[in-house]
């Protein structure tokens, strides 16, 4: 479960990477609400009541906050008691779990290629002329289908960051062309920080909202593994 989770949050991690990377005017830190919740799809309807009580209460809704630290030359994501550390000097990601002191890494360029390429393929980004208030900010909607699945995006330029993120995108894209044919950062052709995202995978929705955004000094140690943690092996899914 917790390498499944890992798979499905970096994109999510590699999406706020390209949205406000901002060496240029200090270090930012944001929080988002999560919300989650729905019935899996395909649930069996004659289980024994007990059992079927106790696999509805892992789908029971629940918020979580998701915390984002970024810099010039890294970030890190903390979703549950999951940890995402991007290392931009040498392009590698760490997945921490601190409940029991391990540690994965993956490759952006190599590893994590593969999985974009995979994503990128059939992805289409649909834009509204759909606009609303959420959180303060006026958002544009945005449909983005990838993998047989559509996402809800709501991105706003009012932000603070979004000035960061287009001069940074363009940059990043500049000197690692290949994170463009994958899209890896997954807004190229999306305009704004994203505010609000609602998805829906095998009928469990979840719908993530900006709460806060400010600019901090954040300490090196954020970004690197602890010590004495142990790494473990990362599985790759078939391609």
């Amino acid at each position: 479960m917790k390498n499944r989770k890992w798979m499905w949050c970096l994109p999510l991690a590699l999406l706020t990477l390209f949205v406000s990377l901002s060496p240029a005017y200090g270090d930012l830190y944001w929080e988002y609400e999560e919300v989650s919740g729905g019935m899996p799809a395909g649930f069996p309807e004659d289980l024994p009541k007990q059992v079927r009580d106790q696999m509805l209460a892992q789908f029971k809704p629940k918020t979580e906050t998701t915390k984002h630290y970024l810099t010039s030359y890294a970030s890190r994501t903390e979703t549950g008691e999951m940890i995402i550390i991007m290392d931009f000097r040498n392009m590698t990601v760490y997945q921490i779990n601190p409940s029991d002191k391990t540690y994965r890494k993956m490759n952006m360029m190599s590893e994590m290629g593969q999985m974009g390429e995979g994503m990128a393929e059939g992805r289409q980004v649909r834009a509204s002329n759909e606009t609303k208030k959420i959180a303060g900010y006026t958002c544009r909607k945005y449909i983005v289908s990838v993998m047989g699945l559509e996402n809800e995006h709501w991105l706003s330029k009012d932000v603070k960051g979004y000035a960061e993120y287009k001069a940074m995108t363009e940059k990043m894209y500049e000197s690692n062309p290949r994170l463009k044919q994958m899209q890896m950062g997954g807004t190229s052709d999306m305009q704004g920080f994203p505010v609000k995202t609602v998805s829906n995978v095998m009928g469990i929705t979840t719908t993530t909202t900006l709460k806060k955004i400010e600019k901090r000094t954040l300490s090196k140690d954020l970004f690197e593994v602890p010590r004495g943690y142990k790494l473990i092996e990362l599985e790759m899914p078939p391609r």
